[in-house]
């Protein structure tokens, strides 16, 4: 991680444990709807045409449930740890058009499946106080991201010339949110909040000890409606 990010790290720690006397605990659980607006370069490795090669990927949207537990400060900032289950995304092809007829049909075909396991931590800020009904509040956080279960189709297969191993590296970036809470009683609540997140990867497949590369960089925007249980 870099500086700013142990520092954010170390701040909220240090809020927390200033704030431990009021402490209040709320589990939200819900739905959430991630749209990656990936970014890719093209492909660069052994036996590919280029630059530019012509030949990149798009991973598209998906819907997973949503879940995260938040440490209230004080009536008004909270932290909060949003997870949930991981979802798998399809990472399909994106080729040029000038390229060879058998390899431009490729394109829009997926070409692999990836999960990513990607907690973030917030310090939101809770505007209006403990007893109002609706409460919009701001976020900002630390993302890290995981891309695991990594599974290459036959398509892609093809397209690189046999069997193919695929490895995404980790991402650690900033975060943000946004977002309206609902009291419905002291215990219950409705959250919807839209959030996002610096996000980038290597990706490197390799077929017969043969290593090509792409540089992905997503710029999520994520849905999220939840309902919360104080305690």
């Amino acid at each position: 991680m870099n500086r700013f990010i142990t520092r954010t790290l170390a701040g909220a720690a240090l809020l927390a444990l200033c704030g431990a006397a009021s402490a209040q605990w709320t589990v939200r659980g819900g739905i959430t709807h991630i749209a990656p607006h990936s970014s890719a370069s093209d492909a660069v490795g052994p036996m590919l045409p280029g630059p530019p090669s012509g030949i990149s990927l798009e991973v598209e949207n998906k819907a997973t449930a949503y879940l995260s537990l938040a440490y209230a400060l004080n009536q008004n900032m909270e932290l909060e740890l949003a997870g949930g289950l991981p979802p798998t995304h399809d990472v399909n092809a994106k080729i040029a058009s000038w390229l060879p007829p058998h390899i431009a049909a490729v394109d829009g075909q997926k070409l692999a499946e990836v999960r990513q396991v990607a907690p973030t931590l917030f310090f939101n800020y809770k505007f209006g106080d403990a007893n109002s009904q609706w409460r919009p509040f701001v976020g900002l956080g630390v993302n890290y991201t995981k891309f695991d279960k990594r599974t290459s189709t036959a398509v892609n297969n093809a397209l690189n010339g046999g069997p193919t191993d695929i490895r995404l590296s980790d991402s650690w970036g900033l975060a943000g949110q946004v977002g309206l809470s609902y009291r419905i009683n002291d215990r219950w609540s409705i959250t919807g909040a839209v959030a996002t997140a610096r996000v980038k990867t290597k990706l490197t497949t390799s077929t017969g000890g043969v290593q090509r590369n792409i540089d992905i960089r997503f710029h999520p925007v994520v849905l999220t409606i939840a309902a919360g249980y104080s305690f």
